[in-house]
């Protein structure tokens, strides 16, 4: 049963991701402009291997967390794994297919509705097929199934305010705004009952929002900020009404850019986190920061991960002190795979009615 407007109620049923078979990645120009900042020129001309062993381990801690969150009473659903490794090609470009174990990306779950946004990156066109027999089932028992309009993804499609600022445009590019298309993900918002704050960083994110705002207009308030490249679960976390989590790393300096009803909750500041000593070679797609993507599973338990050795340690203790009860799990390379618990996962159904928290 599809039920959703808080991350913070009651959490009943969930998706947790799944991987399968995935061996490489590969950068191609969607890749450069979703990532920014956090990829390096160096992996921009090669594929990023992915070692099995990793593969594994964070399989395992996938299926740890699933069993993890069946043990709290919570029913759990997982995407079909990839075991197809095979190239696909649309009329516009060729790419691999990559697995559904980020879910909370390319979903939106908003009240009793499902709706599939549209994807920023090429090799994740027909990810959300994976997930597709969980929402199948959950259409059949009365939820509303709707998707944003699926862009072409030609490279007149995005906006390169990342490539302008950086002086990397192509030789002899100019930009044609008819033919940017709308492309967001799921993750760049997040439920604060009526109140839904959107985070927006370029024109095919405002495009989104505004497809967002008109498909919810009378039902929800649609707030934009831009606090980060993309998602928004990286910088804040709600965990109960009142009480926000922030990114000890760059969010203090901001927070005179989160909407006015926001100001005024407990802002807790993540544990500051000491600089990876990184392998030669390794890749970091996410934030050191990645502490912040927690899971709430009620007002007053939130599950937490160890990816850096002692990091859950210091969060148990913060949100023990503000009177959360902390759920530690381990969750390896989520620098690597993007995500921590709450991109791991998609909330289907929380105890709860649609309330006004502003």
């Amino acid at each position: 049963m599809i039920n959703v407007f808080t991350e913070w109620d009651p959490l009943k049923e969930v998706v947790v991701g799944n991987i399968g078979q995935w061996t490489d990645i590969h950068p191609d120009f969607s890749f450069r402009l979703y990532y920014q900042d956090n990829l390096k020129n160096v992996f921009l001309e090669k594929s990023i291997k992915l070692q099995q062993r990793v593969i594994h381990q964070r399989q395992d801690d996938l299926d740890q967390m699933a069993l993890t969150l069946e043990g709290q009473g919570i029913k759990v659903y997982r995407p079909e794994p990839l075991e197809r490794l095979m190239p696909f090609e649309t009329p516009v470009f060729k790419e691999w297919p990559s697995p559904c174990h980020n879910p909370r990306d390319q979903f939106l779950i908003l009240g009793d509705e499902i709706i599939e946004t549209s994807c920023q990156w090429r090799k994740r066109y027909f990810e959300n097929d994976l997930l597709r027999p969980v929402l199948l089932k959950q259409f059949q028992e009365g939820a509303h199934w709707v998707a944003s309009p699926r862009p072409l993804m030609n490279e007149k499609s995005f906006d390169l305010i990342h490539l302008k600022t950086h002086g990397e445009l192509p030789e002899g590019w100019q930009e044609d705004e008819s033919a940017l298309e709308i492309m967001f993900d799921g993750a760049q918002c997040l439920k604060f009952g009526k109140d839904i704050v959107m985070n927006v960083r370029t024109k095919n994110h405002q495009l989104g929002f505004e497809w967002l705002k008109r498909h919810l207009k009378g039902r929800f308030r649609l707030h934009q900020v831009d606090l980060t490249d993309n998602h928004l679960d990286g910088m804040i976390m709600p965990l109960a009404p009142g009480k926000l989590l922030i990114n000890s790393g760059s969010m203090p300096q901001k927070l005179d850019l989160l909407p006015d009803f926001l100001k005024k909750w407990d802002i807790i500041e993540t544990p500051d986190v000491s600089p990876e000593k990184k392998q030669k070679g390794t890749v970091s797609l996410a934030s050191q920061h990645i502490n912040i993507n927690v899971l709430p599973l009620s007002p007053k338990k939130t599950l937490i991960f160890d990816d850096v050795d002692g990091l859950s340690n210091k969060l148990y203790d913060l949100l023990d002190h503000h009177g959360i009860e902390p759920v530690p799990i381990r969750m390896r390379h989520c620098r690597l795979f993007d995500g921590g618990v709450h991109c791991a996962s998609l909330c289907l159904n929380r105890e709860g009615e649609l309330e006004d928290y502003s």
